[in-house]
């Protein structure tokens, strides 16, 4: 008595379009830190940034507020 296994279907997809730097030339050559990368497909930009200082603010404190939970109630 053999037992059949199925193996679960991957839905086919089209690939991602490559993201490539804005500006810069083909080829890759000569990174610029004000380069912006655009996803073709979908049309969103995306660049080097820096974190908010308020939403650092409130991580540390969820991380904070864990750690004093994690104490006092275990």
């Amino acid at each position: 008595m053999s037992k059949e296994i199925r193996t679960p279907v991957m839905n086919k997809t089209a690939p991602l379009p490559p993201m490539r730097p804005e500006g810069a030339p083909p080829d890759g050559q000569g990174r610029n830190d004000e380069e912006t990368y655009l996803y073709e497909a979908a049309g969103i930009r995306e660049r080097h940034g820096t974190i908010p200082l308020w939403l650092a603010l409130v991580a540390i404190g969820l991380l904070a507020w864990g750690v004093y939970y994690m104490i006092r109630y275990w």
